[in-house]
């Protein structure tokens, strides 16, 4: 996969600025689980480019949803001043499921 060119400014499309559906997001941890101790979660991840074309988001979005992940991984203290509320449910799914 050729590697990834940002664009200046930002990319955007439809869904640039719209909320994080639980749907979506369960795809998105369900990646992030997979990967060992959360290494890859990068933009050029070709698994992150696959599952950005398959739920019509940006890979560096995709990527900023994993780093919200990996910081309830590690207990939820965390540098992000906006995390979602469907974050947090999407993640306490999973530790129900597993507990």
């Amino acid at each position: 996969m050729p590697r990834y060119k940002r664009v200046s400014g930002g990319e955007k499309n439809d869904k640039s600025g719209k909320p994080y559906s639980k749907y979506e997001l369960r795809f998105i941890r369900d990646l992030f689980l997979s990967l060992p101790d959360g290494v890859g979660v990068h933009e050029n991840n070709p698994q992150i480019h696959h599952l950005s074309q398959r739920i019509g988001r940006l890979p560096r979005s995709i990527e900023g949803q994993m780093h919200m992940f990996k910081s309830l991984k590690k207990g939820g203290n965390h540098g992000w001043a906006h995390m979602s509320k469907n974050c947090r449910e999407v993640w306490q799914e999973y530790l129900d499921k597993i507990n």
